[in-house]
Parts: C-alpha cells; sequence; structure tokens
C-alpha cells in the first residue's frame, strides 16, 4: 500500500508539473555496435508531456475497468451489480475511444511506461489472476474493491490533467473522465452500500 502512495505522488507530480519528458539520443545517431538508436519522438503541437502522461496512463487504466466490468456482467451474483458493470463498460468504451484518437492525433507511439508497475487504481497480473478465477461474494468483493480504486484513482488523475495539460481536447476529455468515474464511483458506493 505504501508503494502505491508514493508511485501516486510521483504520477500526480509528473502531471501537475509536467515531467515525463522523453529524453533520447538526437537524430541520426549510432549506437557504438554501429546499429542505429531509436529517435526521441516529440509530441505535435500543443500536446504537452502531461497530456502524453495522462493518455499514456489512462489508455490501461480504462483497459483494465473494461476488463473488470466484462468479468463482472458475466460473475455478480447481483443483477444491480451486472447492470452497473454494464453502464461502466458502456461508458469506458466510448472514452477509450477518445483517448486512442487523443494519442494519434499526438503523433506520439503507444507505449505503456507503467506496465508492471504496482500503479494506483490497478490490479496487479496476480490480483487480476485472482479475481479472474473468484465467483460469488469473493468475486463480488474482489470486483467491488478493484473497480472502486481504478475508478477513485482515474478520477484523480484525470484532475491533474485539467490542472496542468495544455492541449484543450485533452482537457475535455479529462473533465468529461472526471464526471463520468466520479459517477459510476458514487453509483457503486450505493450499490455496496458504502
Amino acid at each position: 500500500m505504501r508503494t502505491r502512495r508514493v508511485v501516486t505522488a510521483i504520477l500526480i507530480g509528473t502531471l501537475v508539473t509536467g515531467g515525463c519528458a522523453r529524453p533520447g539520443p538526437p537524430a541520426g545517431s549510432v549506437a557504438p555496435t554501429g546499429a542505429p538508436v531509436a529517435v526521441a519522438v516529440t509530441p505535435r503541437a500543443g500536446f504537452g508531456p502531461t497530456d502524453i502522461a495522462w493518455v499514456e496512463l489512462m489508455i490501461p487504466m480504462t483497459e483494465q475497468a473494461l476488463r473488470l466490468a466484462g468479468l463482472a456482467g458475466d460473475r455478480a451474483a447481483d443483477p444491480a451489480m451486472r447492470r452497473l458493470a454494464g453502464r461502466i463498460g458502456d461508458g469506458q468504451k466510448a472514452e477509450l475511444v477518445h483517448l486512442r484518437r487523443l494519442l494519434l492525433m499526438s503523433g506520439m507511439p503507444y507505449t505503456d511506461p507503467h506496465q508492471g508497475h504496482d500503479m494506483p487504481g490497478m490490479a496487479t497480473p496476480g490480483e487480476f489472476k485472482v479475481i479472474e478465477r473468484a465467483s460469488g461474494d469473493v468475486f463480488g468483493r474482489l470486483y467491488t474493491r478493484t473497480m472502486r480504486e481504478n475508478l477513485a484513482q482515474a478520477a484523480h488523475v484525470a484532475r491533474g490533467e485539467q490542472a496542468s495539460g495544455t492541449h484543450p481536447e485533452a482537457r475535455a476529455l479529462a473533465g468529461a473522465v472526471e464526471r463520468s468515474r466520479t459517477a459510476q464511483l458514487a453509483e457503486l458506493e450505493r450499490l455496496t452500500g458504502r
């Protein structure tokens, strides 16, 4: 848990200060072996480092939320939870399309710089395997906890993009993401009585 808090602080600091630069060798550089060296890619005009960092984080977070919603649609014992999972999935599918379009507009290749890290709001691969094998009430508890963390963290980093991002469409989408995740979280809390 402490590791996740530290990662959250670093990520929010990155989003707020505009960090997450992509240093690289000068164009045309050659490695000592004679092989070409990858050249740093610069985002297109209007996209700042905060915008890119936010989109790169939100894509895997949204993909994981969609996987969770799909599991709940099949496994949740409570029909109300299955319906909520369907609404969450529908809303986030549409947002994922916009996130991928923004990344394409930015001219940046898709990478997941957070892959393999213990990221706030995202289940680790091991945790996800446990969720996938669970059923009944155990599944419901694991799903609720994991989706709650995902929704809360997504809303949190969307606020960072709105505060420090530079691209108008990215900031507008972050506002929509914050509102949708906050509403989804409130609905999940009402459903589970928390």
